[in-house]
């Protein structure tokens, strides 16, 4: 029997205020009457549920409400919302931690901090000369195209906090469509 995945709630409210900070508070308010009571109850509330885990299903509904009330319903609206939420919590450290590291650097950092945010699988990184990082996504219990396509955007919003140039990431391979892992090639300019 495969195990359900959980996400950290912060990572799912984030949905939330990319769609009203790109199509307003009238489309966040038809965002919210849209999705089910369980995500509304999270989304409304103030506190945190034990140690910040939800069913990764909400995090799931929150993408795929938001692409099918604002996308083209191709799940391309989530690597925008993973792109947004990557500048959305930045923080001041971040800011200048990317300015002054390799982007392959603070990607290691981040695979070490997956289980931070989901609960499951593993980032992996690892090199790709001199400009690259191949980011693979390992062994995540029930993978999704909005998930996947959550961590690309997320990625080339991390590395566009920093002075890096033509930031690019290609999809290799994912899970959800049939591939053995999620495989990510991330690629800039100096």
């Amino acid at each position: 029997m495969q195990r359900s995945a959980r996400v950290q709630a912060k990572t799912v409210r984030v949905r939330e205020h990319f769609v009203a900070e790109r199509f307003g508070e009238d489309a966040r308010q038809r965002y919210l009457t849209s999705v089910t009571p369980g995500l509304r109850a999270l989304l409304g509330s103030k506190d945190e549920p034990p140690g910040g885990w939800v069913d990764f299903a909400l995090f799931v509904e929150a993408n795929e409400v938001a692409d099918k009330l604002f996308g083209r319903g191709d799940m391309a609206l989530a690597w925008d919302a993973g792109r947004f939420a990557a500048t959305h919590n930045a923080g001041v450290w971040r800011s200048l931690l990317l300015r002054h590291i390799r982007p392959s650097t603070f990607l290691g950092i981040a695979a070490g901090l997956w289980s931070s945010h989901y609960e499951g699988g593993k980032l992996i990184t690892r090199a790709h000369g001199s400009d690259g990082v191949v980011a693979t996504l390992s062994d995540f219990p029930t993978p999704h195209r909005a998930h996947c396509l959550s961590i690309a955007g997320w990625l080339v919003g991390s590395l566009e906090i920093g002075p890096r140039k033509e930031i690019r990431v290609e999809e290799s391979t994912c899970r959800a469509l049939g591939g053995r892992s999620c495989e990510f090639r991330v690629m800039w300019r100096d």
